[in-house]
């Protein structure tokens, strides 16, 4: 019977400190210069809610962009820009921001871009802004300018994509969308004329994180663009550019 009651306390202690134990897992850092001010929120516009002096240590919540979120000795919360951390040292050691970077990319949630390329043997521009509903998948609207020498193209679509595994260096995705192309030849024959079809598209690509809020991006795309005639036809698509993220 004292066994039995010894172990039950035992186990409630237990419990009782989890969380505690929990709570040290997130990183410590020490202020290195002589103060550093925490604001409200994750820019300069909010209100300043403590200051955390020199030798103070801090611990880590969250990270947003280029802002940290911290808890203070007193259990004050407030965020500071990654700049400071050039006075900080965690445990001692150097800081390396690209590990809170990398989790921060991929719980992005907003992002906009350029990107250019090949559509079927026109130079292609492109435009696109997107939102992340979780960090697997996502929803992009974009806008296109397609210069040909027969032919211009504008190109308007949302696609829906999935990023299977967020968390490698170069991350793959796949999408699919639908969407609108009007086609305006150069010739003023009386044979041709502007025309207007729908896109139903598949893609393929890789974003690969350059630095800060910055991602590079490749992409190939193939579209069934449903055309009034007897054949619809294949436009094949190749891009490259540059995606933002907040």
């Amino acid at each position: 019977m004292l066994t039995y009651i010894r172990n039950t306390c035992l186990l409630l202690v237990l419990l009782c400190l989890s969380p505690l134990l929990q709570a040290n897992d997130n990183p410590s850092l020490r202020i290195d210069v002589a103060f550093v001010e925490l604001r409200s929120g994750p820019s300069a516009g909010y209100p300043v809610v403590s200051v955390i002096e020199k030798n103070e240590m801090v611990s880590v919540l969250l990270k947003r962009t280029s802002w940290l979120k911290v808890k203070d000795k007193r259990g004050v919360e407030g965020w500071f820009h990654e700049d400071d951390l050039l006075g900080l040292s965690q445990n001692g050691q150097a800081i390396d921001a690209t590990q809170i970077t990398e989790q921060d990319v991929i719980n992005r949630q907003f992002e906009a871009g350029v990107m250019y390329g090949d559509l079927e043997g026109a130079n292609f521009y492109n435009l696109f802004a997107g939102y992340a509903f979780t960090p697997v998948f996502s929803a992009e609207l974009s806008a296109g300018k397609a210069l040909g020498s027969i032919s211009d193209s504008d190109v308007f679509e949302v696609m829906l994509l999935s990023h299977p595994i967020p968390d490698l260096l170069v991350v793959p995705y796949i999408g699919v969308g639908a969407g609108v192309i009007n086609t305006e030849p150069h010739s003023v024959l009386a044979d041709t004329e502007s025309r207007r079809s729908t896109l139903m598209s598949a893609a393929a690509g890789v974003k690969y994180h350059l630095a800060r809020n910055f991602i590079l991006r490749a992409e190939y795309k193939l579209s069934l663009a449903l055309t009034d005639r007897d054949e619809n036809e294949e436009i094949q698509t190749w891009k490259i550019g540059f995606i933002v993220f907040f």
